[in-house]
Order: structure tokens, then sequence, then C-alpha cells
């Protein structure tokens, strides 16, 4: 009797056991199916486009032309105190009375009407001393063109800290199987050892990325780095005749490079995606306190570089400066400056 349960439960256990072992098998090919899905349609897709708008908003340029019509009036005197020179455009017929002296005829101060012409091209010196009243309203039909690369502003720090957040997540998912044939072409790849074969390297975080396919024509597929760049560019252009770009701004517009580095993601991640923000026992947060002290003991004011210029703007605009373009200066002068000779 005890042999004959005991049997009945060695059966049991095998029976018990290889059920177990069918389900596991469906539950675990189930949940592989279900990641790979999850991995190719929804976790992909979603990381490279997130890093290809990143990207997309780095390379981005606004061009945009500003029209700006308006009517200004003009009221001022324009003080005028120079010495010049004329040139007649036409002959000039003079006839004054003078008294004329004839020594040779011992006649002195004979009354006499005189007769000439100043030739065409004569030229005269003149003195100028008089105030000239400008009283004009003046028409402005402008149209202004403005080609802004996001790159050279200020934008391009937040820019580049989602593109720092995303990127890595976006390359290492991609390096994800994304089939049980894929994953099982990796895992040979990882056991032969073979380090040359693209899909061996699993955390590929560089510009290029693997990619499985038939390339040589064989009828066998092989997995081979292809460059990868997530924004293949834009739907319109900008900057097209715009031939202002190497013109140099004015000495007192020149921006600052202040050398603060944009916040990245996971600091594992973050490391092998900006590995030069991390020799030397450094990393980014250390660069940003050695950057803010160099620009603190420069005298660089600190709502230029800190996100604060919002908050200046109000304070600032608590007490406006109001300047008067017709108002003069103490004692009367426009502040007008006449030309030379």
């Amino acid at each position: 009797m005890l042999r004959a349960f005991g049997k009945f439960i060695w059966r049991f256990m095998i029976i018990f056991s290889f059920i177990v072992n069918i389900v596991l098998v469906i539950v675990l090919v189930a949940a592989g199916i279900l990641l790979f899905d999850i991995k190719n349609n929804i976790a992909e897709p979603l990381l490279t486009g997130l890093h290809a708008t990143s990207r997309g908003l780095a390379e981005s340029t606004i061009d945009w032309t500003i029209p700006v019509r308006d009517n200004i009036p003009v009221r001022l005197n324009i003080p005028l105190q120079q010495d010049t020179t004329v040139v007649l455009t036409a002959p000039v017929a003079l006839n004054v009375n003078a008294n004329i002296d004839l020594p040779g005829i011992n006649a002195f101060g004979v009354a006499a009407n005189v007769r000439l012409t100043l030739p065409q091209g004569l030229e005269l010196p003149v003195a100028l001393d008089l105030n000239v009243p400008v009283d004009e309203d003046l028409d402005v039909a402008l149209d202004v063109r403005a080609v802004i690369p996001l790159g050279e502003t200020q934008l391009r720090d937040p820019i580049a800290a989602l593109e720092n957040t995303v990127g890595p997540l976006s390359a290492l998912v991609w390096d994800l199987p994304s089939d049980f044939y894929d994953a099982g072409y990796r895992l040979g790849a990882a056991i032969r050892g073979d380090s040359s074969d693209p899909s061996y390297d699993v955390d590929l975080l560089n510009g290029e990325r693997p990619v499985r396919g038939d390339f040589n024509g064989d009828g066998q597929e092989e997995v081979v780095y292809q460059q990868y760049d997530p924004w293949p560019g834009f739907s319109i252009t900008a900057g097209v005749n715009y031939d202002m770009l190497n013109i140099a701004p004015p000495p007192g517009h020149i921006r600052l490079e202040t050398g603060i580095v944009p916040p990245g993601a996971l600091p594992g991640l973050d490391e092998q995606w900006r590995p030069e923000y991390y020799d030397e026992g450094t990393n980014p947060l250390m660069l940003n306190q050695l950057a803010q002290q160099q620009l603190q003991a420069e005298g660089i004011p600190a709502y230029t570089y800190d996100g604060s210029m919002s908050d200046y703007y109000e304070q600032a605009q608590m007490h406006p400066r109001t300047e008067n373009p017709d108002s003069g200066s103490a004692d009367g002068e426009l502040g007008i400056v006449t030309p030379g000779n």
C-alpha cells in the first residue's frame, strides 16, 4: 500500500513538473513576444522620436521677415556752424554801385555802376552760422529679416539637456534584441566572444548603430554598423540668399561662452555619452562650479547666464528708464555733431 502511494506521488510529481515546465515555457515565450512588441512598437519609436526631436531643435534655425511700418515725427533744430566752399552751378550776374579811385587822373571816390558776371564753377568760401529747423513726419517701411540658429542661443543648453537624457536611452533600447532570432544571434556572438561582431557591443553609445540585414546579397543576414543621424532634415529652408552671416556683431553685442555644462541623465550612461566631461576625475557638477566662480571673478552679471534674466527684467521694469528724443541738454544743445571741412 505504501509502495503504491509512493509510486503515485512520483508519477504525480513528474506530470506536475512537466505541466509546470510547459506553462513556464509558454509564459516565457508570451512574455518575450510581449517585450519584443513593446520594444519595437513603443519604447524604441518613442525614445527615437524624442531623440530626433531634441536633435532637430538643436539644428533648427529661425528665418523670419519682420515688417516694420510706422510714422515717426521729427521735430528739432539742427545748429549748423561751418566754414565751407560752394561752387556756382550757373553764371551769376552782379550789378552794384561802387566808389572807384583813379589816381592817373587824380580822381578819387568816383561813383560808378559796376556790372560783372561770376562764371559757372567758381568756388566761393562761405561761413555758415544758422539753425536748420526740421519738422517732418517720416514714414518708415522696413522688412527686417532675422536668421537665428537656435544652437547659437541659450536655447542650446536645455535642448542639449533633453538630448543627453533621451539619447543614451534611445541607443540602449535600439541595441536590445528585436526578436528571438536577434536574441539568439547576439547570444551566440557573446558566447563566441566575437567582439568584432557589432551585435556583441550592447552598450553602443556613439554615432553608429548596429543594423541587421542581408547586405551582401548572399541570402544570409548579418549585423553591421551604420551611421545614425536621428534628424534627417527640415521641410522648409532657412538662410537662402542671406549673405550677412559672416558679418561680425558690434563689439558690445558679443556673447561670451560661460563654460557651464548642460545636465545629463543617469550618471553611468552620461559618462559614456559625454566622456570628455569626466576626464581626470571631473564631472559636470564640478565643471559648472568652476565656471561660475570664474564668471564671478570676471564680473559677469549672474542674470546673463543663470536663468534669472526674466526676474531681472521684471525688477528693471519697476523703475523704467525714459528717454525723450525731443529734449536737449541743459544748455540747449542737441548733441548733434556738425561735419568738419
